[in-house]
């Protein structure tokens, strides 16, 4: 067998453990994008182009914060991060697909900028988290780009 067909049979090999990683890759990527836009306090719809959230109001400054940063306001939504996190454990991946759930059901709340309970009636300003974005598309592209070319190469 001459090194051509050593070739052949090395990418024959490796493109379908590369196929089967892409999945996972999105995943991890996803769950990072996520967490991102946490720490940045808005959703990067674009590269370079985010959705700031909006701020929440003054009245409520004090229960985010704790000890020397008492007044002070914190990263938007975290108070725990148990929100943050728990896109980390119900994030699932199959074959074909990611899907990015959270069991948290103030999670859609402020993804979407649904209604809340308290006033009744409050629609809770829409602080997105996850979703169609152009810049996680291009964080997994970029992922898919270098793996292509580790293959490759």
């Amino acid at each position: 067998m001459n090194a051509f067909q050593q070739k052949i049979r090395s990418l024959q090999t490796r493109i379908p453990k590369m196929v089967r990683r892409l999945p996972g890759i999105a995943k991890v990527e996803g769950l990072d994008f996520i967490h991102d836009n946490f720490k940045n306090k808005g959703f990067e719809v674009a590269p370079g182009k985010r959705n700031k959230w909006k701020s929440r109001k003054r009245s409520t400054l004090g229960k985010y914060t704790k000890g020397k940063s008492k007044g002070k306001q914190n990263a938007m939504l975290i108070k725990s991060g148990k929100l943050r996190r728990s896109w980390d454990n119900e994030t699932t991946s199959t074959n074909t697909q990611v899907a990015f759930t959270s069991s948290f059901p103030h999670a859609a709340v402020h993804n979407e900028g649904l209604k809340a309970g308290k006033p009744p009636g409050f629609t809770m300003p829409q602080r997105q988290m996850i979703g169609p974005s152009s810049a996680l598309d291009k964080r997994i592209e970029n992922k898919l780009d270098k793996l292509e070319k580790d293959i490759f190469m």
